[in-house]
Protein backbone atom coordinates (compact mmCIF):
# COMPACT_ATOMS: atom_id res chain seq x y z
CA UNK A 1 0.00 0.00 0.00
CA UNK A 2 1.52 3.19 -1.07
CA UNK A 3 2.12 6.02 1.69
CA UNK A 4 2.48 9.16 0.33
CA UNK A 5 0.65 10.69 -3.03
CA UNK A 6 2.45 13.21 -5.07
CA UNK A 7 0.91 15.47 -8.04
CA UNK A 8 0.51 13.09 -10.39
CA UNK A 9 -2.01 11.24 -8.36
CA UNK A 10 -5.30 11.96 -8.95
CA UNK A 11 -7.56 12.15 -5.44
CA UNK A 12 -10.59 11.09 -6.29
CA UNK A 13 -11.88 8.10 -6.37
CA UNK A 14 -11.50 8.19 -2.35
CA UNK A 15 -13.56 6.18 0.12
CA UNK A 16 -14.75 8.18 3.53
CA UNK A 17 -15.48 6.26 6.98
CA UNK A 18 -17.92 8.45 8.42
CA UNK A 19 -18.30 6.51 11.15
CA UNK A 20 -16.91 2.51 12.14
CA UNK A 21 -18.50 1.73 15.62
CA UNK A 22 -20.80 -1.10 15.64
CA UNK A 23 -24.92 -0.80 17.07
CA UNK A 24 -23.71 0.37 20.66
CA UNK A 25 -21.45 3.40 19.06
CA UNK A 26 -18.87 3.21 20.97
CA UNK A 27 -16.58 5.84 22.80
CA UNK A 28 -15.85 7.92 20.05
CA UNK A 29 -17.13 5.72 17.13
CA UNK A 30 -20.31 6.64 14.94
CA UNK A 31 -22.07 3.80 13.64
CA UNK A 32 -20.24 1.81 10.53
CA UNK A 33 -20.24 4.18 7.27
CA UNK A 34 -18.97 4.59 4.10
CA UNK A 35 -19.04 7.51 1.39
CA UNK A 36 -17.86 6.81 -2.03
CA UNK A 37 -16.81 9.92 -4.24
CA UNK A 38 -19.27 12.17 -2.16
CA UNK A 39 -22.09 10.40 -3.78
CA UNK A 40 -22.37 6.78 -2.79
CA UNK A 41 -23.32 5.26 0.22
CA UNK A 42 -23.32 2.32 2.22
CA UNK A 43 -26.48 1.60 4.32
CA UNK A 44 -27.83 4.48 6.28
CA UNK A 45 -27.91 4.65 9.77
CA UNK A 46 -29.07 6.65 12.49
CA UNK A 47 -26.08 9.12 12.38
CA UNK A 48 -26.47 9.43 8.64
CA UNK A 49 -26.83 13.34 8.48
CA UNK A 50 -24.95 14.38 10.94
CA UNK A 51 -22.18 11.86 9.88
CA UNK A 52 -22.31 14.27 5.96
CA UNK A 53 -23.35 17.43 7.71
CA UNK A 54 -19.84 17.04 9.11
CA UNK A 55 -17.71 16.11 5.78
CA UNK A 56 -20.01 19.01 4.12
CA UNK A 57 -22.35 16.72 2.25
CA UNK A 58 -25.83 17.77 1.37
CA UNK A 59 -28.21 14.81 0.81
CA UNK A 60 -29.27 15.76 -2.35
CA UNK A 61 -25.49 14.93 -3.43
CA UNK A 62 -25.83 11.45 -3.02
CA UNK A 63 -27.00 9.33 -6.00
CA UNK A 64 -26.57 5.74 -4.76
CA UNK A 65 -27.47 4.14 -1.71
CA UNK A 66 -27.15 0.75 -1.45
CA UNK A 67 -28.12 -1.34 2.08
CA UNK A 68 -26.13 -4.02 3.68
CA UNK A 69 -29.15 -5.46 5.81
CA UNK A 70 -32.27 -4.95 7.99
CA UNK A 71 -30.30 -3.97 11.11
CA UNK A 72 -31.20 -0.57 12.94
CA UNK A 73 -27.98 0.53 13.13
CA UNK A 74 -28.06 0.30 9.02
CA UNK A 75 -31.73 1.71 8.38
CA UNK A 76 -33.18 3.53 10.74
CA UNK A 77 -31.31 6.75 9.31
CA UNK A 78 -33.50 6.26 5.54
CA UNK A 79 -36.66 8.19 6.58
CA UNK A 80 -34.84 11.00 8.01
CA UNK A 81 -32.13 11.28 5.05
CA UNK A 82 -35.64 11.35 2.31
CA UNK A 83 -37.15 13.88 4.49
CA UNK A 84 -34.37 16.31 5.12
CA UNK A 85 -33.76 15.65 0.92
CA UNK A 86 -37.21 16.22 0.02
CA UNK A 87 -37.89 19.40 2.40
CA UNK A 88 -34.47 20.85 3.14
CA UNK A 89 -31.98 20.43 0.32
CA UNK A 90 -35.06 20.42 -1.92
CA UNK A 91 -33.28 17.55 -4.65
CA UNK A 92 -33.92 17.41 -8.19
CA UNK A 93 -32.86 14.11 -8.73
CA UNK A 94 -34.08 10.34 -8.33
CA UNK A 95 -31.77 8.26 -5.69
CA UNK A 96 -31.11 4.52 -6.76
CA UNK A 97 -31.53 2.65 -4.11
CA UNK A 98 -30.09 -1.18 -4.30
CA UNK A 99 -31.37 -3.89 -1.99
CA UNK A 100 -33.07 -6.75 -1.63
CA UNK A 101 -36.70 -7.60 -2.74
CA UNK A 102 -39.10 -7.10 0.06
CA UNK A 103 -37.08 -4.25 0.88
CA UNK A 104 -39.12 -1.42 -0.35
CA UNK A 105 -41.29 -2.66 1.62
CA UNK A 106 -39.44 -2.53 4.61
CA UNK A 107 -38.22 1.24 4.60
CA UNK A 108 -41.19 2.68 3.06
CA UNK A 109 -43.29 1.28 6.22
CA UNK A 110 -40.45 2.57 8.48
CA UNK A 111 -41.10 5.90 6.51
CA UNK A 112 -44.35 5.91 7.10
CA UNK A 113 -43.96 4.64 11.16
CA UNK A 114 -41.58 7.95 10.83
CA UNK A 115 -43.22 10.84 9.60
CA UNK A 116 -46.80 9.26 8.52
CA UNK A 117 -48.65 11.32 5.32
CA UNK A 118 -45.36 13.38 4.89
CA UNK A 119 -43.51 10.75 2.70
CA UNK A 120 -45.61 9.04 0.22
CA UNK A 121 -45.18 10.78 -2.77
CA UNK A 122 -41.11 10.68 -2.31
CA UNK A 123 -41.44 7.18 -1.76
CA UNK A 124 -42.92 6.56 -5.49
CA UNK A 125 -42.13 8.96 -7.47
CA UNK A 126 -38.41 10.15 -6.67
CA UNK A 127 -36.84 6.92 -5.83
CA UNK A 128 -35.46 3.89 -8.12
CA UNK A 129 -35.63 0.95 -5.88
CA UNK A 130 -33.34 -1.65 -7.79
CA UNK A 131 -32.93 -5.38 -6.90
CA UNK A 132 -30.80 -6.48 -9.43
CA UNK A 133 -27.86 -8.39 -8.08
CA UNK A 134 -25.08 -6.48 -9.93
CA UNK A 135 -24.57 -3.71 -12.53
CA UNK A 136 -23.26 -0.69 -12.94
CA UNK A 137 -23.61 2.82 -10.33
CA UNK A 138 -24.66 5.08 -13.17
CA UNK A 139 -22.89 8.41 -13.82
CA UNK A 140 -20.18 6.89 -11.40
CA UNK A 141 -16.96 4.70 -12.01
CA UNK A 142 -18.03 2.25 -10.02
CA UNK A 143 -19.73 -1.34 -10.70
CA UNK A 144 -21.27 -3.83 -7.88
CA UNK A 145 -21.98 -7.12 -7.08
CA UNK A 146 -23.70 -8.20 -4.05
CA UNK A 147 -23.24 -11.80 -2.39
CA UNK A 148 -24.79 -13.15 0.47
CA UNK A 149 -22.61 -13.32 4.24
CA UNK A 150 -23.59 -15.14 7.52
CA UNK A 151 -25.21 -12.62 9.82
CA UNK A 152 -28.76 -12.52 11.60
CA UNK A 153 -30.79 -14.50 9.22
CA UNK A 154 -34.07 -12.73 9.21
CA UNK A 155 -31.98 -9.49 8.26
CA UNK A 156 -31.37 -10.39 4.72
CA UNK A 157 -27.30 -10.04 4.93
CA UNK A 158 -25.40 -9.26 2.03
CA UNK A 159 -22.13 -7.83 1.13
CA UNK A 160 -20.81 -5.84 -1.99
CA UNK A 161 -17.92 -6.41 -4.25
CA UNK A 162 -17.12 -2.91 -5.79
CA UNK A 163 -14.73 -2.72 -9.13
CA UNK A 164 -13.41 0.48 -9.91
CA UNK A 165 -13.30 1.22 -13.41
CA UNK A 166 -9.31 1.45 -12.89
CA UNK A 167 -9.66 -2.09 -11.85
CA UNK A 168 -9.18 -1.61 -7.97
CA UNK A 169 -11.62 -4.22 -6.21
CA UNK A 170 -12.87 -3.33 -2.33
CA UNK A 171 -14.66 -5.73 -1.01
CA UNK A 172 -17.36 -4.99 1.48
CA UNK A 173 -18.32 -7.40 4.16
CA UNK A 174 -21.39 -6.03 5.66
CA UNK A 175 -21.92 -7.60 8.72
CA UNK A 176 -20.73 -10.95 8.46
CA UNK A 177 -19.30 -13.76 10.72
CA UNK A 178 -16.70 -15.49 8.81
CA UNK A 179 -18.28 -17.22 5.62
CA UNK A 180 -17.66 -19.04 2.23
CA UNK A 181 -18.49 -16.36 0.29
CA UNK A 182 -15.87 -13.77 1.39
CA UNK A 183 -13.37 -16.33 1.60
CA UNK A 184 -14.04 -16.67 -2.29
CA UNK A 185 -13.55 -13.29 -3.34
CA UNK A 186 -10.97 -11.94 -0.64
CA UNK A 187 -8.11 -13.34 -3.24
CA UNK A 188 -8.85 -11.11 -5.94
CA UNK A 189 -9.40 -7.81 -4.19
CA UNK A 190 -7.28 -5.18 -2.99
CA UNK A 191 -9.07 -4.29 0.18
CA UNK A 192 -11.17 -5.95 2.21
CA UNK A 193 -13.38 -3.93 4.65
CA UNK A 194 -14.98 -6.20 7.59
CA UNK A 195 -16.64 -5.93 10.68
CA UNK A 196 -15.34 -6.79 13.92
CA UNK A 197 -18.24 -6.24 16.04
CA UNK A 198 -17.30 -8.30 19.15
CA UNK A 199 -14.46 -9.18 21.12
CA UNK A 200 -12.76 -13.01 21.49
CA UNK A 201 -14.85 -14.17 24.46
CA UNK A 202 -17.68 -13.24 22.75
CA UNK A 203 -19.37 -16.46 20.97
CA UNK A 204 -21.73 -15.09 18.19
CA UNK A 205 -21.00 -16.72 14.32
CA UNK A 206 -22.52 -13.90 13.03
CA UNK A 207 -19.60 -11.48 13.69
CA UNK A 208 -15.68 -11.45 13.38
CA UNK A 209 -13.89 -11.05 16.23
CA UNK A 210 -10.28 -10.50 16.80
CA UNK A 211 -8.77 -13.76 16.37
CA UNK A 212 -11.32 -14.49 13.23
CA UNK A 213 -9.75 -11.26 11.77
CA UNK A 214 -6.29 -12.04 12.52
CA UNK A 215 -6.74 -15.36 10.81
CA UNK A 216 -7.98 -13.74 7.64
CA UNK A 217 -4.90 -11.75 6.90
CA UNK A 218 -2.80 -15.47 7.48
CA UNK A 219 -5.09 -16.37 4.74
CA UNK A 220 -4.59 -13.86 2.49
CA UNK A 221 -1.74 -11.56 3.00
CA UNK A 222 -1.97 -9.81 0.08
CA UNK A 223 -4.85 -8.52 0.49
CA UNK A 224 -5.27 -5.08 2.81
CA UNK A 225 -7.62 -5.60 6.04
CA UNK A 226 -9.20 -2.42 7.20
CA UNK A 227 -11.49 -3.23 9.94
CA UNK A 228 -14.47 -1.26 10.75
CA UNK A 229 -18.29 -2.09 12.70
CA UNK A 230 -15.43 -1.82 15.69
CA UNK A 231 -16.58 -3.10 19.33
CA UNK A 232 -13.91 -1.21 20.13
CA UNK A 233 -13.35 2.28 21.88
CA UNK A 234 -11.71 4.95 19.12
CA UNK A 235 -7.78 6.05 19.72
CA UNK A 236 -7.78 8.18 22.51
CA UNK A 237 -11.12 7.28 24.45
CA UNK A 238 -11.72 5.32 27.25
CA UNK A 239 -14.86 3.82 29.20
CA UNK A 240 -15.87 0.77 26.85
CA UNK A 241 -13.25 -2.40 25.52
CA UNK A 242 -9.97 -0.90 23.99
CA UNK A 243 -8.55 -1.53 20.74
CA UNK A 244 -7.19 -5.46 20.58
CA UNK A 245 -3.88 -6.21 18.98
CA UNK A 246 -3.63 -7.57 15.56
CA UNK A 247 -1.72 -8.36 13.00
CA UNK A 248 0.88 -6.45 11.19
CA UNK A 249 -1.10 -5.21 7.95
CA UNK A 250 -4.60 -5.13 9.73
CA UNK A 251 -5.67 -1.63 10.26
CA UNK A 252 -8.36 -0.68 12.70
CA UNK A 253 -10.44 2.44 10.99
CA UNK A 254 -11.46 5.66 12.68
CA UNK A 255 -14.26 8.12 12.18
CA UNK A 256 -12.84 10.11 9.21
CA UNK A 257 -10.44 8.13 7.89
CA UNK A 258 -10.08 7.78 4.33
CA UNK A 259 -9.16 5.27 1.55
CA UNK A 260 -7.51 7.31 -1.46
CA UNK A 261 -7.01 5.34 -4.50
CA UNK A 262 -4.49 6.32 -7.30
CA UNK A 263 -5.73 6.70 -10.98
CA UNK A 264 -4.39 3.40 -12.26
CA UNK A 265 -5.98 1.71 -9.55
CA UNK A 266 -3.32 -0.23 -8.61
CA UNK A 267 -1.97 2.20 -5.85
CA UNK A 268 -4.02 3.61 -2.98
CA UNK A 269 -3.38 4.75 0.68
CA UNK A 270 -4.95 5.01 4.02
CA UNK A 271 -5.25 8.76 5.01
CA UNK A 272 -5.82 8.65 8.51
CA UNK A 273 -7.21 11.02 11.65
CA UNK A 274 -5.56 10.22 14.55
CA UNK A 275 -2.11 8.10 15.15
CA UNK A 276 -1.59 6.54 18.38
Amino acid sequence: MAQVIDATWRVMPRVQFLGTGNAFSPYGRMHALVLIDGNILVDAPPTLLPQLRKVGVSSDKIDHLLFTHWHADHMFGFPFFILERTVVSNAEKSLNVYLRPKGKEILSNLSHVGFPGSLNEVLNDDINWLEEESGELQNSEWSYERFRVVHTPETDPHGYMLTHESGFKLLHCGDSGPCLEIETRASEVDVILIEMGVPDFVESPNHHNPSQVNALSERYPDATILVTHNFADAIGHKGGFQSPELNEGIIQLEDGDELIIANNGAEFMLKKTHEK
